[in-house]
């Protein structure tokens, strides 16, 4: 029994989690299932599309008989092709005519319409007189599995049916034997019928609210998809326990790397003020004796949105201009720079992307100093600098970087507080790591229904606070699948708030210096026109929990909660942070 194959009816985003964790391999989607089971909402198949078991999609338009009218029958069919366009790999289909038979023109449209995907037949076959005669009807029109359960209420009553429809198919059409299928029943089920595929809800009954079922907004004999019971389904049938599949969703968003390593940022922040602290002094030595006419930051991702917030500390503690190398000037270009006794800030966390390296070298070879800001030790970048600031962040394996983003802006603090002789500030940064630990607790859950199904929103920041607005912003379309734009509060007033109407929404940062007025003024502006504004405000006038501190480190409090959040977010919203699709943890460009 050991390969018999699991198929799991799901009508939520849960119990689709759910399910796969539980060991599913093959998930029926639906909405409503305490009808029977009706197509699944566009949100749900788009939520499917990750799935890493195959998905196929329920099309049924309305509760009730099998019998459609011409309407009805049009719906079914845009409903295929909205479960192709999910990315599903089938369908779930089935209808009768008004005398009770197998309604065979219909069916040969569907099965024609949904060309290319995997098509069930699902249980209208067990209201036929006979069930079995439709296996060889499924096998003309191309129709892969027929689930059934033998013409009976439960399958465990159906028993010899369901060994007949089994034994006529063959290894022509999949017979999947469904209804009333549990762990106690489900080994001689199989051992009866020889079927090779079982279906089945692994529900448990949902608490539903008296006042609700008395409303009809639901019904008392709600049931919820339980993992546990998938679990035992496949113990039952002689499986090994499910492995977590590449990329499954969590369930629980305590439980990914993302959550882990950015709950890790307060140790690492205090190891490294810790260990640097030498290193720092000896490099602000250098920047006194030979100061910089400028400085020059070479990064990509979020380590340039680390390099923009150290655009706005060392030209507002030091007073020198702070520019963002291209770095395909000397990776593509291969031009020359003139950089004379100029202060190149390197930044990675693996320091080892070709670009990256080329254009600190370029840098070096033009006369600049050149300090790396780096998580790996070993590296390339680490080896080819004149002085070398470890992060100290330890392994990273979520593909989402947090912990060495953060690290990042503590060590670009902990150099212009000591290079500006801001003895205050250095103090400050040492109470940090314990003011982040309260950050990573604050509660932002209110901003999720509000992004659950946003497609697009603006991230906002101004001063300090903008490198935090753009890693947001690239943090939502990683993790979350989600566009997002970063905008300085002041910029997204010119073209991009156009676009910006009702029900439209923000995430601003709003540090308490006067850089922080201008963003909560933007919130209020885009809120008066209907726009969703969700402002993390170190004033205390946000939606959002912040904690007031120096306006310089405000924004590495603020990014630490919102780490927390967007985890949360994207599990919510049916990704794995840890692994999203198509990226890699190190991305080497030239």
């Amino acid at each position: 029994m050991g390969d018999v194959l699991i198929e799991i009816c799901v009508d939520s985003p849960q119990g689709l989690r759910d399910a796969v964790a539980g060991g599913a391999d093959r998930i029926e989607l639906c909405s409503a299932l305490a009808l029977g089971g009706l197509t699944p909402t566009p949100g749900l198949l788009a939520l499917a599309r990750d799935c890493p078991v195959p998905v196929r999609a329920m099309i049924r338009p309305r509760e009730g008989d099998f019998h459609y009218d011409e309407a009805e029958k049009a719906t079914m069919l845009r409903d295929i092709d909205a479960a192709r366009e999910a990315g599903l790999s089938g369908v779930v289909i089935g209808a009768l005519t008004v005398d009770g038979g197998l309604d065979i023109p219909l069916l040969e449209a569907l099965v024609a319409r949904a060309e290319g995907l995997d098509v069930t037949l699902h249980r209208a076959v067990d209201l036929l007189r006979d069930p079995a005669t439709t296996v060889d009807i499924a096998a003309r029109l191309g129709i892969a599995t027929i689930l059934t359960s033998g013409g009976a209420s439960i399958a465990s009553e159906g028993l010899d049916t369901i060994a007949e429809m089994r034994e006529r198919a063959g290894d022509r059409v999949e017979i999947l034997a469904g209804s009333g299928v549990r762990a106690v029943n489900v080994a001689a089920l199989v051992a009866r019928t020889g079927v090779r595929a079982v279906h089945a809800s692994c529900s448990m009954p949902r608490h539903a609210w008296p006042k609700s079922v008395e409303m009809g907004f639901e019904t008392a004999l709600a049931r919820t998809t339980d993992r546990a019971e998938v679990a035992a389904l496949r113990a039952a049938l002689q499986r090994a326990p499910a492995a977590p599949a590449p990329g499954a969703i969590p369930p629980d968003p305590a439980t990914t790397l993302m959550h882990s390593e950015a709950g890790e940022a307060p140790a690492v922040v205090a190891r490294l003020l810790d260990r640097n602290r030498a290193t720092i002094e000896r490099i602000v030595t250098r920047l006194r004796d030979q100061p910089p006419p400028f400085i020059v930051t070479c990064a990509r991702g979020s380590s340039d949105h680390a390099a923009t917030y150290g655009k706005y500390l060392f030209e507002t503690k030091i007073g020198i201009p702070v520019a963002s190398a291209a770095l395909s000037i000397a990776s593509v270009f291969d031009t020359p720079m003139r950089a004379e006794g100029a202060l190149c800030l390197a930044i990675s966390q693996s320091g080892r992307s070709p670009d990256l390296l080329a254009s600190a070298t370029a840098y070096k070879d033009a006369g600049a100093f050149v300090v790396a800001l780096v998580n790996d030790e070993e590296s390339p970048l680490a080896a080819l600098a004149h002085e070398v600031l470890p992060l100290c962040a330890g392994p990273e394996r979520s593909v989402a970087a947090t912990k060495s983003y953060i690290a990042s802006l503590a060590a670009q603090a902990g150099l212009a507080a000591a290079w500006a002789g801001d003895d205050g500030l250095t103090n400050r940064l040492a109470e940090l790591p314990s003011t982040m630990a309260q950050a990573f607790a604050l509660d932002w859950s209110s901003a999720l229904p509000p992004l659950l199904g946003a497609r697009n929103l603006f991230v906002l920041g101004r001063g300090y606070g903008f490198g935090v607005a753009q890693e947001a912003a690239l943090k939502f379309k990683e993790t979350c699948g989600l566009h997002a734009e970063a905008f300085s509060a002041a910029e997204v007033r010119h073209g991009p708030m156009a676009i910006v109407g009702r029900g439209f929404p923000l995430l601003g940062f709003a540090t308490s210096d006067t850089s922080g007025d201008d963003v909560r003024a933007a919130a209020v502006q885009f809120a008066e026109r209907g726009a969703v504004a969700l402002l993390a405000d170190a004033t205390a006038g946000g939606r959002l929990p912040a904690i007031a501190a120096d306006p310089v480190l405000e924004p590495v409090l603020m990014v630490q909660s919102f780490y927390r959040f967007v985890n949360a977010l994207a599990v919510a919203r049916g990704i794995n942070p840890d692994a999203p699709p198509h990226l890699k943890k190190v991305t080497e460009t030239r």
